[in-house]
């Protein structure tokens, strides 16, 4: 999120939007305000907030009413207003925060994230009408798209309180999500970044540099790098994870795996169990022959449909602009990128059956954008299916259509690596390609830099803190399992390399290696797996590619689990790091792991 400034929203399209919206509703001198119609007030208050920075008209009036109110369902809206108007030093100004002195018994002066914290941690009772409020000020002020998110009923089910939601400085999207993304292969991604010169960071040019930052994805064998350059500027990702060998003939050499979820052309098929492909996937070339087609999956219809149409070898293959559109299947997931906590969370976006409002949709994939809102600087999203925000540290509907749902995102493995460590341990790597289709500047090491790399720097107040073991921006890695969070710090990670723990009843292993050392800090540190351990005890074998049971057994450690020489497999479990505020800041009664010693 960028940092928050008011006066250049307030302009244009959304001052246009502020008069309509109200309908050039103001604040005036009216000692007989029915102070218990709480949606006219509220409405009023949006008015004179708006006013004062359309017409720069200094009317505190309402407010001044507000104060003498004795009803502190008002402090909420006036702590929402006091952030649309921080350091104008003007009456209205003033007015609110004697209004919030009066009816809070608080003085915290005119220091807004004070106010803000203070009201946070107080889970403050709010007025009837307060979502259809929230939204009006959002939707008026900054962005109309912001009344998605606040429709009758929200108050009602919201499984947060309404008032921690804060403007994060961007309109709805204006932090745009990645949706089906170019792949390509690493020697693609050389020349793109030797093509891409305005992406080059003093005289290096390299794409992905080899010691930047990736979040590594690897499902059912497919491997995909994501560089934290790019998805600094995005936050989210939806995709889907999957390939499929491609032949050069029907039982011939696999030349490359095609990944979803790009789409091809099939124009010819060989029997009932090859089809003839064209398309572009990365490392790929143009034409190939898939397998199993049955298993495919047809944009238009199901296979014995597009096997009837389909000319059999030695017949006429069908013209590319005829051919029958397919892809690879896949798993569909979302990674839920808070740069602000330093949490990139990879999720599992399909849900089995989605009911919305009382009727069952069936199995629906979920895509994920940005709202442009924080919760205790945490980043809340939304589905563009229902319109429900997102916590994206908790994987929980927050509030919208699906608060009531008891729907929560499963976690998928994924880590944080340097992008040469990722390449050798995966040289059928895809990459994430630099052209996005968004105008952004995908310098290594640039987006959000002093933030990053100033541990005392929060951008956005978070009430809820502890840092009496850990600094705030401490990065730690963590786990929720049987619904018990643990906090792993790296500091102590990192040392021990392999970690043997149990975290509600379930016993697991993490596997730790450090990456080297940058001039520059992103959020990350260490690669980071964590496994199930079956019983077992592990120390660190002779390379970071393997563990040693306590029956001297070397295991080798994969994406997918740890796997002995017999073929016994431990999964891997699902985790990410975070910030250590980020995690405390949802997660107050978690576990902290001190150290095997301890």
């Amino acid at each position: 999120m960028k940092k928050p400034g008011f006066q250049w929203v307030v302009s244009g399209l959304a001052l246009f939007w502020a008069v309509f919206a109200l309908g050039g509703v103001v604040a005036q001198d009216n000692p007989g305000v029915d102070t218990s119609d709480y949606e006219s007030v509220m409405q009023g208050i949006t008015g004179a907030i708006v006013d004062f920075w359309r017409f720069g008209n200094d009317d505190a009036s309402l407010i001044d009413v507000i104060a003498v109110s004795d009803d502190p369902l008002y402090v909420a809206p006036l702590v929402d207003g006091a952030y649309f108007l921080r350091g104008t030093d003007s009456q209205l100004e003033r007015a609110v925060y004697a209004a919030l002195r009066a009816l809070s018994g608080q003085d915290f002066g005119a220091d807004w994230p004070e106010w803000f914290k203070w009201a946070s941690a107080q889970d403050l009772a709010l007025p009837p009408g307060y979502s259809q409020f929230k939204g009006g000020l959002f939707s008026t002020l900054i962005d109309p798209a912001f009344d998605r998110f606040f429709q009758p009923g929200v108050q009602e089910t919201a499984r947060v309180n309404l008032q921690e939601v804060v403007w994060g400085g961007v309109r709805v999207d204006g932090i745009p999500s990645l949706v089906d993304a170019i792949q390509i292969s690493p020697e693609e991604a050389a020349a793109e970044g030797e093509a891409f010169t305005q992406f080059c960071n003093e005289g290096d040019c390299s794409y992905p540099a080899p010691d930047e930052y990736v979040f590594g994805v690897s499902i059912d064998g497919d491997n995909r790098a994501y560089p934290l350059r790019l998805l600094n500027w995005h936050e989210l990702f939806n995709d889907v994870i999957g390939h499929a060998p491609l032949y050069d003939a029907p039982d011939g050499n696999i030349v490359c795996y095609f990944r979803a979820p790009v789409e091809f052309k099939a124009t010819a098929r060989q029997g009932d169990s090859w089809v003839s492909i064209t398309g572009e996937s990365a490392g790929c070339p143009l034409n190939g022959w898939l397998t199993a087609p049955e298993t495919l999956v047809w944009a238009d219809s199901d296979w014995g449909t597009v096997q009837a149409a389909l000319p059999d070898a030695g017949e006429t293959p069908l013209s590319l602009s005829a051919g029958l559109r397919g892809s690879v299947p896949g798993q569909a997931v979302a990674l839920a990128y808070c740069t602000l906590c330093g949490s990139g969370i990879l999720y599992d976006t399909t849900i089995p059956d989605l009911m919305v409002n009382g009727e069952h949709q069936g199995e629906t994939v979920l895509e994920f954008g940005s709202t442009g809102m924080l919760m205790r600087s945490n980043k809340l999203m939304y589905d563009r299916n229902t319109d429900t925000v997102w916590n994206a540290i908790t994987g929980e509907p927050a509030f919208g259509p699906l608060a009531a749902s008891g729907i929560q995102l499963e976690i998928l493995p994924v880590v944080v690596t340097d992008w040469a460590t990722w390449l050798e341990e995966h040289p059928d790597t895809s990459v994430l390609s630099l052209r996005t289709g968004y105008d952004r500047p995908y310098i290594n090491g640039v987006a959000y830099h002093d933030y990053f790399n100033d541990p005392n720097f929060i951008m956005f107040p978070v009430w809820q803190q502890d840092t009496s073991e850990n600094e705030n921006k401490d990065v730690v890695f963590t786990l929720y399992l049987n619904e018990t969070p643990k906090a792993y710090p790296l500091r102590v990670l990192i040392p021990e390399q392999v970690t043997n723990d149990t975290l509600a009843e379930v016993e697991l292993v993490i596997v730790t290696r450090e990456t080297p050392g940058r001039g520059f800090f992103e959020p990350g540190g260490a690669a980071v797996r964590a496994y199930e351990r079956g019983g077992h005890t592990f120390q660190p074998g002779a390379t970071s590619h393997e563990v040693v049971d306590e029956n001297g057994v070397v295991w080798a450690v994969t994406e997918d689990a740890l796997v002995s020489p017999d073929g016994e497999t431990l999964g891997r479990l699902g985790g990410h790091l975070a910030f250590w505020f980020g995690w405390y800041g949802f997660y107050p009664d978690t576990l902290v792991y001190a150290g095997a010693a301890s």
